[in-house]
């Protein structure tokens, strides 16, 4: 009996260590402390806001000669307040180009929310462009009317076939003789004078547009909040566990000796068993997942995960060759908060089917967001193996 009570021990003691081990969460912090007499062990933990507090509760379990039950837990919410400037563009169409026209269509102020980051975004009048939507082409008649008088004689030589007005000639179209004066003949009075009424017309055609499109920005700071992380506290009271007195423990030792033998192998696979669920666990924590790649979706500010990637601290790159993003114009990448407070600082490399996309991890206290246009990268790289044919000589 006495050489298995410091057999049991052990196996107690490594129990005790092996559950706590399973937990997701590793605590940052352990006290073991004695407080008015009270026997406590308090465990800090510093984790993200989306972590289910109620994994970090332990059941009842012993170490060091007393057994720990839960006692309370409380936590300390770290907020975060982000600010940066955000630029968005509105587009308008208006019938004529006039101003005053146009800022009737745009609205001083326009609120600003992409999921992340709000706020009230003012419009800068310098940045209004305003172009054709189109044309058409459009036809317009120009006429001039000039009187010819003291003319002798109603004769077309005295009236010209043609006249200019405002750089257009015009053709004669039609003419209206008038009798400005008579003279007695005999006994009766015949025309003497006259005066020609002539009109002119010319036809032409020019192109006209057909409405007028506008582009503004609005710019604006905008701002980001909430909780960064949380530091939870969780207490154990420890009760001391009081041995049986050596003597007594003799007088059954050879009673409990056999019943003792028949648990130590139930003992020992539950043991074997909690180390190899420990290993898994600590396994898959390795081989979560960091890296996230999206792709612009249908709606604005809409994006579409399209792959995920494990990526070590000690080599900090991907390939997207083989994924959707290689198609698609824009791609953006998110490394989770983890990895980039250990990367913040360092160069990260997007492989891809152009090339290699470098850009330097800016975020460690959320996680880091980095867009890039596939398509200039791929044109890029086109303009980079484009060979000039030979001159003909």
């Amino acid at each position: 009996m006495k050489r298995l009570k410091p057999l049991m021990m052990t196996l107690l003691l490594l129990l005790t260590f092996t559950v706590p081990a399973l937990a997701a969460e590793v605590p940052e912090n352990i006290v073991i402390e004695n407080l008015n007499g009270q026997q406590r062990m308090v465990k800090t933990y510093v984790l993200p806001p989306e972590v289910d507090s109620s994994v970090l509760q332990e059941p009842p379990f012993e170490y060091d000669g007393y057994r720990y039950d839960w006692s309370y837990t409380t936590k300390d919410e770290e907020p975060y307040l982000e600010t940066k400037t955000a630029t968005q563009a509105v587009t308008v169409e208006t019938s004529s180009k006039d101003l005053s026209a146009i800022l009737e269509q745009l609205d001083p102020t326009l609120p600003y929310d992409d999921g992340e980051f709000s706020g009230v975004l003012a419009l800068d009048h310098t940045t209004l462009n305003t172009e054709a939507a189109g044309y058409t082409t459009r036809c317009s008649t120009t006429t001039e009317t000039k009187v010819i008088g003291n003319l002798d004689r109603n004769d077309m030589s005295y009236v010209p076939a043609t006249t200019v007005k405002n750089g257009i000639t015009l053709s004669l179209v039609n003419v209206d003789w008038q009798v400005t004066g008579t003279d007695l003949v005999g006994e009766a009075l015949v025309p003497s004078r006259y005066q020609a009424v002539a009109t002119y017309s010319a036809t032409s055609s020019y192109q006209a547009a057909t409405g007028y499109v506008t582009t503004a920005q609005y710019t604006g700071e905008v701002t980001a909040s909430g909780i960064e992380q949380i530091t939870y506290t969780v207490v154990y009271t420890g009760t001391e566990i009081v041995s049986e007195p050596e003597g007594a423990a003799g007088t059954a030792s050879d009673s409990a000796a056999g019943s003792l033998g028949s648990v130590l192998l139930p003992v020992l696979g539950v043991l074997l068993l909690l180390l190899l669920l420990a290993a898994l666990g600590v396994l898959l924590l390795r081989q979560r997942k960091n890296v996230s790649v999206y792709i612009p979706g249908k709606q604005p500010r809409d994006y579409q995960l399209v792959a995920k990637f494990q990526v070590k601290p000690e080599l900090p790159e991907i390939d997207i060759s083989g994924t959707d993003a290689a198609s698609a114009a824009v791609v953006a990448v998110e490394i989770h908060r983890t990895l980039a407070k250990k990367l913040v600082g360092k160069v990260f490399s997007v492989h891809h089917p152009y090339g290699t996309h470098n850009y330097t991890v800016a975020q460690d206290t959320r996680a880091d967001w980095h867009e890039f246009s596939l398509k200039e990268e791929e044109s890029s790289c086109e303009s980079e193996n484009t060979v000039p044919e030979p001159s003909a000589e």
